[in-house]
């Protein structure tokens, strides 16, 4: 989970643009910024109920507002909102306008959750694509990161970062062909370089990173 530092400054000192509502605006970046700490997405209609009661907008004036939150959120905060799909309607989630290692999920402030995460991650790219739930436990009690009985543990997997969308845990095929698989979430896919986590592997091991063919292409075509 990333959070940037917060640059000087504040919203009055961003001019406006025209015709905005300088309030709303303001009550815009206010909540936005108050939910980003959870990393759970945020419902466009959520933030339309909160200003039509804060600052009785209209629907006419969401798409100005939102354009004009994202200015101010990247231009203050270095932040920016991405739109993500969802069958529950417009969601954003708020990720770093420009990312860097040194803060790469640092706001994850519980160390064994961020050990979790990462490994994860990792797991699934180099493996080259989703992972099998029982691929993934295996692999995590292997490394001693999670303990087979630790149903605690997993739930952080399965419930927290899946609301996070740091992961996708989806269900593919019927009957006794059914399984559950990881794969990256929309944030992961945001938020978190895979030359970031090529290179962690590439120290634990002493190598050199393009000695993973397969993954160091990806890593330069994509990152």
């Amino acid at each position: 989970m990333v959070r940037s530092t917060r640059k000087e400054g504040s919203t009055s000192r961003v001019e406006e643009s025209p015709n905005t509502n300088p309030n709303a605006v303001t009550e815009c970046v206010r909540y936005i910024l108050c939910r980003e700490g959870s990393k759970v997405p945020i419902k466009r209609s959520e933030i339309k109920d909160y200003l039509s009661t804060s600052s009785q907008i209209s629907q006419n004036d969401m798409n100005s507002i939102i354009l004009e939150s994202e200015r101010v959120l990247k231009k203050i905060y270095g932040f920016k909102l991405v739109q993500i799909a969802s069958k529950s309607g417009v969601q954003y989630i708020v990720v770093l306008a420009e990312l860097c290692e040194d803060s790469l999920l640092s706001t994850v402030t519980d160390v064994s959750h961020r050990q979790l995460l990462v490994a994860a991650l990792t797991h699934i790219f180099m493996t080259g694509g989703p992972v099998k739930d029982d691929d993934m436990w295996n692999f995590l009690t292997e490394t001693g990161l999670l303990k087979e009985t630790d149903n605690a543990g997993r739930k952080i997997i399965t419930n927290l970062f899946t609301k996070q969308l740091y992961l996708k845990y989806t269900k593919v095929g019927e009957n006794e062909l059914a399984r559950y698989v990881f794969e990256w979430g929309q944030r992961a896919i945001e938020e978190v370089p895979k030359i970031f986590l090529l290179n962690k592997m590439a120290q634990a091991f002493e190598r050199d990173p393009n000695d993973w063919i397969e993954q160091y292409q990806v890593c330069t075509v994509t990152d």
